[in-house]
């Protein structure tokens, strides 16, 4: 009776570790999925704007308007957890401020109307504010930034803006495609590589931030 038992319990167990480990093997196949659905709509839209539009990527463009609406709607995902988890809320504001800044430096062209230069003002607003709470609430940032540094979305987060403020920019250094184009250089053909970069930036941060600020604002707990 008691081997009988015992060959029960070993194969109830075997069962559930393997069912454990399937589990474990699809999280990262999820995960990559995911991130390659991204990555293939930021590659969709640049070819529809370089297919059914003017191809110009300017201010109006159909990239221009995603890359503002991906940071949008990042820096809401962060103001949602910060408005929810009270914990969090420091952190979250600060995360939130910073996209938020990012926004409206990419609408300058917006911006310029009312002055040359006017976005700086809501921008160092928006930023000292941010900071300034932060600041003040030492509880709900510090440890929930170390917290988040641990998070598993944090590399995807850091790989988006690597991408965005370094790779980006150099790779849309007008001196590279001149080189490179000589005397058939297209500022066309140089705005779409980087718009196009600066979108892939775009979508993984929004990635990121979907993958760590979702499950907090679904989740009860406070």
């Amino acid at each position: 009776m008691k081997k009988l038992y015992s060959q029960a319990l070993d194969s109830a167990t075997t069962q559930s570790n393997t069912q454990g480990n399937a589990r474990t093997l699809l999280i990262p196949i999820a995960i990559f999925m995911a991130v390659a659905v991204i990555a293939a709509v930021a590659a969709f839209i640049i070819q529809i704007e370089v297919l059914q539009f003017s191809g110009n990527l300017g201010e109006d463009s159909l990239v221009e308007y995603t890359q503002e609406m991906y940071l949008a709607l990042s820096s809401a995902l962060f103001a949602a957890v910060a408005v929810k988890k009270p914990a969090l809320r420091g952190f979250a504001i600060l995360v939130s401020a910073f996209f938020l800044v990012l926004l409206i430096r990419e609408l300058d062209g917006v911006l310029d109307l009312i002055q040359h230069g006017f976005w700086k003002v809501p921008a160092v607003l928006v930023a000292v504010g941010g900071i300034a709470y932060a600041y003040q609430h030492p509880q709900s940032t510090q440890s929930p930034l170390r917290n988040y540094s641990k998070h598993a979305s944090f590399g995807l987060m850091i790989g988006g803006m690597a991408t965005l403020m370094v790779f980006s920019r150099l790779f849309g250094m007008g001196d590279l495609w001149q080189t490179a184009m000589q005397d058939n250089y297209v500022r066309e053909v140089k705005n779409l590589a980087e718009e196009g970069v600066e979108l892939l930036g775009y979508s993984l941060i929004l990635a990121a931030s979907a993958w760590y600020c979702l499950p907090k604002l679904v989740s009860k707990k406070q």
